[in-house]
């Protein structure tokens, strides 16, 4: 049986005439451009592809960060002078304060089209004392939770991600976003705990350059894991969640189409089962936000073999309850494309044990890019 709060998706596969090309040109050069917030930036490898200056927002002041050990972009003030550099800021302990100034920018005095991150958030942006962190390609680290309730990571591999969860959340339920703490306010998280007993099973990757963890609360001894490792495998359990998030997904209204660019390639195409049976009796839940432009290119879910095709602009949830579930999502990366989405499949047990035997597993033959880490190496930890 079933539970569903659906609204259908709207829009279809549309013949695009040629005399529409150059503004289909002009829409994605801007989806490709920076993610700009009301109170902050995200520069990435775009912003100084084929050009030596980018500027960015610090009319109030500003914080920035970056975990790109890179001397040879720099910060350059209204009157031209040099400041630090990327290198500088990834090595920092503490936040680099820039004091107000309307034209700020970096400047790239290497080679071109350089690889990096740069996250400028003005003076007075919501939860402004946050602390930062950066993780690499092959680094992990625990986070414990003590008195801050928030973390934002950084990470120049393309991909973060945050499992591991550990610790008392009976009280508060913990919240997985694509942005900086500054939007976290007006902005959809990839990822939302159902319960105390999913949370502690459950692994988030954001496929992009910046993530934030919202623990909302300090009560009780909790930590987790974030990590730049793209090596991992997604799995769904009994009282766990599986989460699915399209590359360079941001969640915010106020960015509109834009995406981060600097994102991990290994992230290709999605073709994922996962099945499992309880006598006692399984819930299961689907939610997702999307923007994807075809039918043709549609996000897929399928339960028990029946499959919904998720295209158009909309929001997606569906309940269902059972003693046995098969659930497969699927979905290819279309080149030049700006779809994107997230999507949260919950599963948990209402009571007694899981069958013995019942495996979840990945279905033969998928082209899920990602893949399982055996060991936690290279840790690189410092909290700004």
């Amino acid at each position: 049986a079933s539970r569903s709060t659906q609204i259908v998706p709207q829009g279809a596969r549309d013949m695009v005439p040629l005399s529409a090309l150059a503004l289909l040109s002009a829409l994605f050069a801007s989806a490709l451009a920076r993610v700009t917030f009301p109170s902050a930036e995200l520069l990435d490898t775009v912003d100084l592809k084929q050009k030596i200056t980018a500027s960015f927002k610090c009319a109030k002041g500003c914080r920035v960060y970056s975990p790109t050990k890179n001397a040879n972009i720099v910060i350059v003030d209204g009157a031209g002078v040099e400041g630090k550099s990327l290198f500088d800021l990834a090595n920092s302990a503490t936040p680099v304060e820039l004091p107000a100034g309307a034209n700020y920018m970096l400047k790239n005095k290497g080679l071109g089209d350089p690889k990096f991150v740069f996250y400028a958030v003005e003076k007075g942006a919501a939860n402004y004392n946050t602390k930062v962190t950066y993780v690499d390609a092959a680094g992990s680290h625990q986070v414990t939770v003590s008195t801050d309730t928030m973390l934002s990571v950084l990470s120049d591999s393309g991909i973060i991600r945050v499992f591991n969860f550990a610790g008392d959340y009976s009280r508060d339920l913990p919240s997985v976003y694509a942005t900086g703490f500054d939007s976290i306010a007006a902005c959809r998280p990839v990822y939302t705990a159902s319960s105390a007993r999913t949370v502690v099973n459950t692994l988030v990757p954001v496929a992009g350059p910046i993530a934030t963890i919202n623990m909302k609360s300090n009560f009780g001894k909790k930590s987790f894991t974030v990590s730049g490792s793209s090596m991992f495998s997604q799995d769904l359990s009994v009282d766990a969640s599986a989460v699915f998030v399209s590359p360079g997904y941001v969640g915010c209204q106020s960015t509109g189409d834009s995406l981060y660019t600097l994102v991990t390639p290994l992230l290709n195409s999605i073709d994922q089962m996962f099945s499992r049976t309880d006598t006692n009796g399984l819930k299961l839940q689907v939610s997702a936000d999307y923007k994807i432009a075809n039918q043709a290119d549609a996000l897929q879910v399928s339960v028990n073999d029946k499959t919904e095709k998720l295209y158009g602009k909309n929001t997606y949830s569906k309940s269902y309850d059972g003693t046995s579930f098969k659930v497969k999502v699927a979905w290819t990366r279309k080149d030049g494309s700006t779809d994107r989405f997230a999507m949260q499949v919950d599963m948990w047990q209402k009571g007694g044990n899981a069958a013995p035997g019942v495996s979840t597993s990945t279905q033969a033959g998928s082209s899920l890019s990602f893949f399982l880490s055996t060991a936690l190496a290279g840790i690189f930890y410092m909290v700004r």
